[in-house]
């Protein structure tokens, strides 16, 4: 069976979140359960760069590649590759089921009609991408006008992370029986050696008994690091040498966070070290005593599953998918968005936590991860969704 994804980006784009991981890891699993797999893609890299080249075959996975008009649209996530549509053709006349990614792309636009013309069967998954809930709200509706309904109406199969994501796809009546959950996960054997976190702490001039709180994402207002400043500023009275941590890239909001961190007082305690990834980021999740996440809106979390694999405690809000997974499963605390006082406490105590407490928490919430997570399981799971629609 071949199968052809179509994204925005994709390998090794990972300034572009979570999104671009999942579609990699994805990919390469497939091909390891012995699918034939192609990728439609453009050579978006990050703010700065651009990647290449046009097709290349990695770890058996082909990626296509279609220039940009422009790579700073790109990075404000206006992607214009030209001659897309006319280099797709082909590609999705070889395939058995086309797997969109993200809902409402230009990719996705130009993909629908060849798709429905050559009566191929397709795959959807937003990752987190349904709601009209960050920004370009007017865009959205005419784009959902022109073709997000139809898509919707046409996919053979909607793919859902989570029952978050379910229940959107409820509300815009989709119907139940059409929807398929398969959550993002991890590839286990990163994990199983990991960094060491002295040297890391080390490398950035950090003391050895210095409790880190981490924030690891994309530095933008959904990711909610504000929130986070703002309880971490109440941290900081209780727990006066903790260090919070900001690890990621500049999303438009890394000068008003600094803003935020200058006017309460906090400078000195509070790190911006921008994008890692690799074994270095790992370090910086193992070298961390808490990891939070605190999104407004995040539609499963794979940071969470990062950090619980490290073996670092974790702290999520209601507003992230993963979050049913921690509750359901006690490996995590999670608290309402806003609620700074419940932050703030959920964060001393797990610093003053006992050791051998924390330190058996620790190792139930990395156990579940990679038993349940696993790249290689995930993509099992989606053989059979693939071959129904195929028959279908």
């Amino acid at each position: 069976m071949r199968i052809l994804h179509i994204i925005p980006y994709f390998y090794p784009a990972w300034a572009y979140g979570g999104t671009c991981r999942a579609a990699w890891e994805l990919a390469r699993a497939l091909v390891r359960h012995g699918l034939q797999v192609a990728v439609f893609t453009t050579d978006a890299l990050d703010a700065q760069q651009r990647t290449g080249p046009a097709f290349e075959v990695v770890e058996g996975v082909e990626i296509h590649r279609v220039a940009n008009l422009s790579n700073r649209l790109a990075w404000a996530r206006v992607f214009l590759p030209l001659g897309f549509g006319s280099q797709l053709s082909a590609a999705v006349a070889r395939a058995d089921v086309v797997h969109l990614h993200e809902f409402r792309s230009y990719q996705n636009a130009v993909a629908l009609p060849i798709i429905e013309r050559q009566g191929k069967p397709f795959v959807v998954t937003p990752q987190g991408s349904l709601p009209r809930i960050m920004g370009r709200y007017a865009l959205k509706a005419v784009y959902d006008q022109l073709y997000g309904r139809r898509i919707l109406r046409r996919a053979a199969r909607l793919h859902a992370l989570d029952d978050m994501e379910r229940r959107q796809y409820i509300a815009l009546g989709v119907e139940p029986a059409r929807i398929a959950i398969r959550p993002n996960g991890i590839d286990p054997a990163e994990f199983d050696s990991p960094p060491d976190a002295a040297a890391f702490r080390a490398r950035h001039g950090i003391a050895a008994g210095t409790p880190i709180v981490l924030f690891l994402a994309r530095v933008n207002r959904i990711k909610g690091v504000d929130f986070l400043v703002q309880s971490f500023a109440l941290v900081h009275k209780q727990v006066p040498q903790a260090l919070l941590l900001i690890v990621g890239p500049d999303d438009g909001y890394l000068g008003e966070v600094k803003r935020q961190v200058n006017a309460l007082g906090i400078a000195e305690h509070v790190r911006f070290i921008g994008y890692l990834d690799g074994k270095e980021k790992l370090a910086a999740y193992r070298a961390a005593s808490v990891y939070v996440l605190p999104s407004t809106y995040d539609i499963f979390g794979i940071t969470l599953l990062e950090a619980l694999a490290c073996g670092t405690p974790v702290i999520a809000t209601d507003g992230v998918g993963f979050a049913d997974f921690m509750r359901q499963n006690n490996i995590g605390a999670v608290v309402d968005f806003g609620d700074t006082a419940a932050l703030q406490a959920e964060i001393v105590r797990v610093l003053q936590q006992p050791v051998p407490e924390l330190a058996a928490r620790s190792a139930a919430g990395r156990r579940y991860v990679l038993e349940n997570f696993g790249w290689d399981s995930i993509a099992r799971d989606w053989l059979p969704v693939y071959a129904g629609c195929a028959v279908n």
